[in-house]
């Protein structure tokens, strides 16, 4: 629950950043910042290498060692050899996102190291309530600094400098809970996290492809004003899947301890169920309410971003489907079958990488959409068949179903209001927050455990 309020925190603070962005810098600069933040997300990635899985995987076991130091090191060691790579290829790294900007990258690179560290080490620790007010703490500074910046006519340089400061901060704070053990890190530790690193890292590329290949794509064959509108797209479909992301993340350092400690089976296997059955909690009448009033929703970021309204359709559910591809990973990952992941993750690339290519040179954006679900709905596939052959799967249908039939009751309320009262922003935003009551009230309603979960976790 702590995680969940982080990530809607975080999502309020984007959202006003974002309006502010958007309306300031307009729909061509924004496009700009949009495709530097994705160069920064892929060169990222080598500067993780899969380090991250591996660090909260060998700090969450239950076993002796000090992770936390060995894993430290070679973060370093891998982020100083990127950054002389980005020297080196700087000329053509300016080219292509049409900007001066890495050196940019290179200083961004290291706060987004050091934050994404610090969050994994403390997840590692069972401390995820911390490691998830981080998120808020980060993305607020960064927000406030932004749009101080850019309404004092920074500019793109105002939005690159809110990003580093809100890092900075995070990281400092984070760092202060962190429990780093008092032993001097062996070759043993250095060789644990390199034989889970090994496989961990293509689960990360996986990530990086779903969340951002199609953006890196778009900046090639369309102008950064669509790439704009589009990943406005995107950020509106994730948020959807905020609560999805919150389970996996929370339940992971569980799993792990509990399949380290040498516990049942079944004990996992009940979380992957409750995992299953809140996944798509928020998502999928998310997708309901995106299709009656995501063309409304669009305007508040100014003219010109209704036009993603289809791309907003299509890419919340490919939300809704990687959200539970992600359950089943993160089970396999916990019950450390890193090499089954790898598969899943190999093949997952393959066809995002290959299908993006393939339909955005086709079809433009549209392509990039349906490249990005196609390649959700292979992975859910595929996660599912290896998951099953390591534990006990129970599919929490019935519950699931419940959702969707709250989510249609709550569809003709909404629909029915928008014929009634019209579709001004106004109207939209009202309807909106009915359309939610409709939905938990008849949730509620109708699943007795449903019922039973929120009477658990009410703080009183």
């Amino acid at each position: 629950m702590v995680n969940f309020l982080s990530q809607l925190a975080v999502s309020l603070a984007g959202f006003i950043a974002t309006i502010v962005l958007t309306r300031t810098l307009g729909q061509s600069r924004y496009g700009t910042y949009v495709v530097v933040l994705s160069v920064l997300s892929w060169v990222s990635l080598a500067g993780e290498f899969g380090l991250p899985q591996a660090v909260k995987k060998r700090v969450s076991e239950s076993g002796e060692g000090n992770y936390v130091l060995s894993g430290a090191i070679v973060q370093f060691g891998m982020y100083s050899f990127v950054a002389v790579c980005l020297l080196v290829a700087q000329p053509y790294l300016n080219d292509f996102m049409e900007v001066m900007a890495t050196w940019v990258i290179i200083i961004m690179l290291a706060g987004r190291l050091a934050y994404g560290f610090v969050r994994t080490v403390l997840d590692g620790q069972h401390l995820v309530h911390v490691s998830s007010i981080l998120s808020p703490v980060q993305w607020t500074s960064r927000s406030i600094v932004q749009v101080t910046l850019v309404l004092s006519g920074f500019g793109l340089a105002g939005a690159f400098a809110g990003y580093v400061v809100g890092t900075i901060v995070a990281t400092i704070i984070g760092a202060y809970f962190i429990t780093i053990p008092r032993t001097r890190p062996s070759r043993q530790e250095f060789s644990r996290l390199k034989e889970y690193a090994q496989f961990s890292w293509l689960g990360s590329i996986k990530g990086r492809t779903f969340l951002s290949m199609d953006t890196l794509i778009l900046a090639v064959f369309v102008s950064h004003s669509l790439v704009a509108v589009y990943e406005i797209a995107w950020n509106l479909a994730s948020l959807f899947a905020t609560f999805g992301a919150s389970i996996s993340r929370t339940l992971f350092p569980e799993m792990s301890k509990i399949s380290s400690a040498g516990g049942s089976e079944n004990e996992i296997s009940d979380l992957l169920e409750v995992s299953l059955a809140y996944s798509g909690l928020f998502i999928i009448p998310g997708m309901v309410g995106a299709a009656l009033v995501g063309d409304v929703v669009l305007t508040i970021y100014g003219s010109g971003f209704d036009a993603g309204y289809y791309i907003l359709l299509v890419l919340t559910f490919a939300r809704l489907l990687y959200g539970y591809m992600g359950q089943f990973l993160n089970t396999i990952n916990a019950l450390d079958y890193p090499n089954l992941t790898f598969h899943i993750n190999a093949a997952f690339a393959a066809v995002n990488i290959g299908l993006n290519v393939v339909l955005t040179w086709q079809f433009g954006w549209y392509g990039a959409a349906v490249a990005t679900t196609v390649s959700a709905g292979l992975g859910l596939l595929l996660s599912y068949y290896y998951a099953n052959k390591v534990i006990s799967i129970d599919i929490p249908i019935k519950e699931i179903s419940k959702q969707c039939l709250s989510a249609m009751i709550m569809a003709v309320a909404v629909f029915v209001g928008r014929a009634l009262f019209g579709s001004s922003l106004s109207v939209i935003i009202f309807l909106v927050g009915i359309g939610a009551a409709i939905y938990f009230g008849s949730l509620l309603s109708i699943s007795k455990e449903f019922r039973t979960t929120v009477k658990h976790n009410i703080p009183l």
